[in-house]
Parts: C-alpha cells; sequence; structure tokens
C-alpha cells in the first residue's frame, strides 16, 4: 500500500477486497460532497486487450494481472457498490474528469510527445528515401516500423496506411500489398509511440523514379498544404477556435483552393465526397485522446491534436480531368500555446521542394 501512494502520489490505498472497498464507498458517500467514480456496466471477466473499446486509464496503470475492478467476484458485491453509488445525486463520472485533467498537458507530456513525433518524422524521411516504382507497400511500412524501433519507439501507435495509386481514395486503406507505379503518389499514415504517448502524421509522396510530383499531383498537394497551414495558424489559444470551428475553417479553405484549380463543387459535395473526414482529433495516450472532450470545446494552451485535412477525387467526369483518381492527406501534431503553437511531427518533410529534395536522394 505503501509503494501505491508513493507512486501514484494518493492520498491513501486500498487492498483489493471486496469489503474493504464496499465500505471505503459507504463512508465516502456519506461524507463527500462529490463522488468520482467510474464502474463497468458488469462484473469484469479476466483483463481483456488493450484494444477493448471500453479501455480507460485505469487498465493502462494496471499490471496485466486482473484489472481493479475484478475485485468484485461476486455479483452481489458489485451490486451493492453499483446500487449504492447510483443512489447519489452527487455521483459523477471520472472519466469525464480524468478527461479533463488529461486534455492539457503539462511541458514534460509535450517534451516525450515531441520525441514522438520526432522518431515518426524522421522514420518518415527514411520511406521518402527509399519508396520508388515497383516496391511494394508493405516493404515501406516495414521500413518506417524499423527505423522507429531503431530510433527507440515503444511500439507502432495504430495500425499506418501506406497507400499508393488509386488505394490513397480509401481513407483507411491497411492492406498495404500494392506495387508502387511510375507516376503514382503514396499517402503514408503512421505514427509510433514513445513513452505511452502517441503521434499520428501523414504525408503524401512521389513514387516516381525522378522522385517528382507531377503538375497535377503537386497543385492539389499544394492546395491541401495552404489549408493545413492555415488551420494550424488558428490553433491557439487566443483566438479561441473550437474543433468544430476549425473543421468548418478547413472546408472553407480548401473548398476556395479547389475552385482555384477548377473544380466546379454542388452543395455538399466537399464534405460528403472529395473531404468526408474531420480536419483532426484530440492526441496523447491514446491515439484518439479524451474521448469525452467535445469538439465544441475552445482550444487551450497545453492541447495537442491532429490537424489533417484530405483531398480524396473519384475517377468520375464531375471532376477535373488531370486530377481524377488522386488521393492525398497532409497531417501534423500541433501542440497548442496561448499566442502561438508547436508542431510536434516537424522533422516530417512537407514543403514540396522539401519532399522532392529527400526523394531526389533515393539509390
Amino acid at each position: 500500500m505503501e509503494g501505491a501512494t508513493r507512486i501514484f502520489g494518493a492520498d491513501e490505498a486500498l487492498p483489493n477486497d471486496p469489503s474493504v472497498m464496499l465500505q471505503f464507498f459507504k463512508t465516502a458517500a456519506a461524507h463527500a460532497e462529490q463522488l468520482y467514480v467510474d464502474l463497468p456496466a458488469q462484473v469484469s471477466t479476466p483483463r481483456q486487450s488493450l484494444r477493448s473499446p471500453r479501455f480507460s486509464i485505469h487498465e493502462f496503470l494496471a499490471p496485466s494481472s486482473p484489472s481493479g475492478y475484478d475485485m468484485f467476484v461476486r455479483k452481489t458485491d458489485f451490486d451493492n457498490v453499483v446500487k449504492l453509488l447510483s443512489d447519489r445525486r452527487n455521483t459523477h463520472s471520472l472519466e469525464r474528469e480524468m478527461d479533463v485533467l488529461r486534455s492539457c498537458k503539462s511541458k514534460n507530456e509535450i517534451k516525450v510527445m515531441r520525441q514522438a513525433g520526432a522518431i515518426s518524422g524522421k522514420a518518415m524521411s527514411q520511406v521518402m528515401r527509399a519508396v520508388q516504382p515497383g516496391m511494394e507497400e508493405a516493404q515501406a511500412q516495414a521500413l518506417f516500423e524499423y527505423e522507429c524501433a531503431l530510433r527507440g519507439a515503444d511500439r507502432q501507435a495504430y495500425v499506418p496506411v501506406f497507400a499508393s495509386g488509386k488505394n490513397a481514395l480509401m481513407i483507411h486503406y491497411v492492406r498495404n500489398d500494392y506495387v508502387m507505379g511510375e507516376r503514382d503518389v503514396m499517402s503514408v499514415d503512421a505514427g509510433c509511440e514513445f513513452r505511452g504517448y502517441a503521434s499520428d502524421i501523414t504525408r503524401t509522396m512521389p513514387t516516381s523514379s525522378d522522385g517528382r510530383f507531377t503538375s497535377p499531383q503537386r497543385d492539389l498537394y499544394e492546395a491541401l498544404l495552404r489549408t493545413l497551414k492555415g488551420c494550424t495558424a488558428l490553433a491557439t489559444a487566443r483566438q479561441g477556435y473550437t474543433l468544430s470551428a476549425l473543421h468548418r475553417r478547413s472546408v472553407e479553405m480548401l473548398h476556395a483552393e479547389l475552385r482555384d484549380l477548377g473544380f466546379h463543387l454542388g452543395f455538399g459535395t466537399l464534405e460528403r465526397i472529395l473531404y468526408p473526414h474531420y480536419i483532426g482529433h484530440w492526441l496523447g495516450i491514446d491515439l484518439h485522446d479524451t474521448s469525452t472532450i467535445e469538439r465544441s470545446t475552445r482550444l487551450q494552451e497545453g492541447m495537442v491534436l491532429t490537424i489533417e485535412p484530405g483531398i480524396y477525387v473519384p475517377d468520375d467526369p464531375a471532376y477535373p480531368k488531370a486530377f481524377r483518381g488522386l488521393g492525398m492527406r497532409v497531417e501534423d501534431d500541433v501542440a497548442v500555446g496561448y499566442e502561438d503553437n508547436l508542431v510536434l511531427s516537424a522533422e516530417a518533410p512537407k514543403e514540396v521542394a522539401d519532399i522532392e529534395a529527400v526523394c531526389a536522394q533515393r539509390v
């Protein structure tokens, strides 16, 4: 018990004994003005995978033995606690309060996330140097994972996307088994975990032998890049944007960019077909972090979010011929400051000149 209070800075630690815990909750419920706790909907079974949809911070911190809630091995014990807590009006969800605390990262947390972004960004550069016609997407994926591990990553933060050619039209394409063509582009959405914190980066690169974009590829990519930069500039606490408002601005920016490229877009076409996903999400210990923090929440200093505009043009006569079949996305991880912000994924090249310079180093 002493070790638990010292490690976690807790006021008190209790043994995993149902009777002790039940007595504790009775006492707390009788004296506490507000009580914050989360209980599962039913008696838990032995610890499940961390990929469970109900994975919580408690499970993240727990050892691989049964989780803390498995102490309620008898349904009667569990029912007594649930009844006791559900009867009280001042009992609140602990998950929400934990998310509020986790939503604004400390300086040390941002340092760790900066390192996660740097590892993934450098690995992305190595992929740019390697891709070429005839290479399989899976080989590029293996290289990225190797380069991350070489630089100290714990693991991959999620199943990555290595989508070349028309595969890039699928937002969550994960087969990664296609052979790259001479004039394709490949969108890579990948990131590692470092000391428990995730990175999430997307870059689009040419797979051609000369390492250069075609003119239509360059024009479409630069439209996306300007949208990314425009949204990133708005991601400060002083300007008072929410994630929802940031998404609306990204739609407006991208609509204007595509209009300049000759796209004639009807009402809702952009969000329904060409840009059907959100501008980004919160990032931290989880890839989609602090799920109870609404998109309508104003950005605050210390929050970390992804900014990831994308464009996916079907092979359809409704769109300019030069851009048909092109799918692209560009994504950065951004730590919000009051007056400015910090791009955590800066090591991954994203300017056209920088991407082509790295790709030109192909052996």
